[in-house]
């Protein structure tokens, strides 16, 4: 075993001690906490002075685990923005549809709703604001996903403008996050007690 390959196999590791860690703390949350979590959630989102001003939002149909933004969309939508939702186009690889609501979402793989092929696509250029799901943050911004990388392929494809958010439990908020030079950061971890900015 090379030098290299040791220590790419040691942060694996680490990575997956920290997934497991923040999944099994989230897991712990009661139901209707979760609820109350997510309102708290949507009402920092809301106050972030640069969604105020986003014409394009990218977001994520939350699976039940996780905290789900949709409050805050329907209000972005409300106020004139366009919301887009990632869809799984191939292993590893994501776009961007623009959907009129969340009826518009159809069952996906990995039981993710998403927008069907033929929703209108948006591209890169065109998004303002990313809200991004994740197992884990950390508070350099680093993000901690479920493993496809996904969402480290697809963010630096986006303008380096882009307001990248990264929405977690406060329980899924770690000391730090094991990362590698292909992992992608967010600019803004938002929690339901804390709005944390971070410099990339």
């Amino acid at each position: 075993m090379t030098e290299g390959s040791s220590a790419s196999d040691s942060i694996a590791a680490a990575k997956h001690a920290a997934r497991m860690r923040a999944r099994e703390a989230r897991e712990c949350l009661d139901l209707a906490v979760c609820r109350q979590h997510a309102h708290s959630l949507c009402e920092r989102l809301l106050a972030l002075p640069e969604l105020a001003g986003a014409g394009v939002v990218l977001t994520y149909a939350a699976l039940p685990s996780e905290l789900d933004p949709a409050i805050a969309i329907d209000t972005l939508r409300e106020r004139g923005a366009r919301i887009a939702y990632t869809r799984i186009e191939a292993p590893g690889v994501l776009a961007m549809h623009e959907v009129a609501d969340g009826t518009q979402l159809i069952p996906g793989p990995l039981s993710i709703r998403q927008p069907a092929v033929d929703a209108p696509r948006v591209a890169p250029d065109e998004v303002d604001a990313v809200i991004v799901p994740g197992v884990a943050f950390d508070e350099s911004g680093a993000r901690l996903g479920y493993g496809g990388g996904y969402f480290d392929r697809l963010l630096p494809t986006l303008r380096d403008d882009c307001l990248r958010i990264g929405v977690a439990f406060d329980e899924q908020l770690l000391e730090e996050i094991p990362a590698e030079e292909h992992d992608a950061y967010v600019d803004v971890v938002v929690t339901p007690s804390r709005t944390i900015r971070l410099r990339r």
